[in-house]
């Protein structure tokens, strides 16, 4: 069914999508035109970043596209003068248009935003303590290179404003993001690539657009969230029935805590260290945050306690206590 394959077509397209996976994706798509109708407005916009600049000038493209569209359609219905308006413009002398786009990319653009609304509005009840009412449940989920365009929905529900001149190389900077971290795996050393390329976009994004716009990513998205399959709680004392070199790993762990520690203070380092690996697995969902440790406080423990784990030979993070 075509449901079942829409958000992995960007996986099939990058050639990570399992050998199995990948040959009931291609029985799917010879039966199915719309699908295959999907797969290609994949393929052609991925085509179309990859040909530009790292400034996302092309995603820019699209956003400025569906926001000229929309005052059109606002000087329509209350600017009985925009054809002369219009006129005087050309007379001026107008700016050269937009790259062409493909056929239908508005339209696409504008589900990929309209997914972005609904995950601006999630963030939005969860900022104010509340349980998110809904979900994206009836949205087809964007395939990893539509993020930029996810993330600019998602910022306008939020209200956080983002400055024109530096929008291109944020929109461009979480695409490429959300590109590289799909094709990662499973596993430790995934996840540990993971917290730290998320440490670094969240302080690429504060230190280019602002700490607000950084602060929307984290809360949108929720990095700092744990990955259930790279990290367990043990009992003190029982590291040697779990790992190899034991010692080792205790060592590079109450090291790791320690410096944290010191730089985001004992309280905050257990909040992590608690739900990263919580005693009652309910809570494997709840954000750190939420306890009043900052954003980039969780991001960079994180990264860190995994840095440790990874560099000590562990299979997973392994939280004493």
């Amino acid at each position: 069914m075509r449901h079942d394959w829409t958000d992995r077509l960007d996986e099939y397209l990058d050639g990570v999508l399992p050998p199995a996976e990948a040959r009931q994706l291609e029985e799917a798509l010879a039966r199915d035109p719309v699908l295959r109708a999907e797969l290609e407005s994949v393929r052609r916009f991925a085509g179309l970043l990859e040909e530009q600049s790292p400034d996302g000038h092309v995603v820019f493209s699209v956003l400025s596209r569906l926001r000229a569209r929309k005052r059109r359609r606002w000087l329509l219905v209350v600017a009985p003068l925009a054809a002369a308006a219009a006129a005087l413009a050309l007379w001026l002398g107008r700016p050269p248009d937009p790259p062409v786009l493909p056929y239908g990319m508005e339209e696409i653009a504008e589900e990929w935003l309209a997914f972005g609304r609904r995950l601006g509005d999630i963030a939005a009840e969860r900022r104010e303590g509340r349980v998110p009412r809904s979900g994206v449940g009836g949205l087809e989920i964007p395939p990893a290179t539509a993020y930029g365009i996810v993330f600019r929905g998602a910022l306008e529900r939020l209200e956080v404003a983002l400055d024109p001149a530096v929008e291109p190389q944020v929109l461009d900077l979480v695409r490429r993001h959300h590109e590289a971290m799909r094709r990662r795996g499973a596993g430790l050393p995934a996840e540990c690539e993971r917290a730290e390329a998320s440490l670094d976009l969240y302080r690429d994004l504060a230190r280019i657009a602002g700490r607000d716009v950084a602060d929307a990513y984290y809360d949108v998205f929720r990095p700092g969230v744990t990955d259930p399959d790279t990290t367990e709680r043990v009992r003190i004392g029982s590291l040697e029935f779990v790992v190899a070199d034991h010692e080792r790993y205790r060592e590079a762990y109450r090291a790791a805590v320690e410096d944290l520690s010191r730089e985001f203070g004992a309280p905050s380092v257990d909040i992590v260290l608690e739900q990263l690996a919580p005693h009652d697995s309910r809570a494997l969902w709840y954000d750190a945050t939420l306890e009043g440790v900052g954003r980039e406080a969780v991001l960079a423990i994180r990264a860190q306690l995994y840095e440790a784990a990874l560099s000590a030979g562990a299979d997973k993070l392994y939280v004493e206590g």
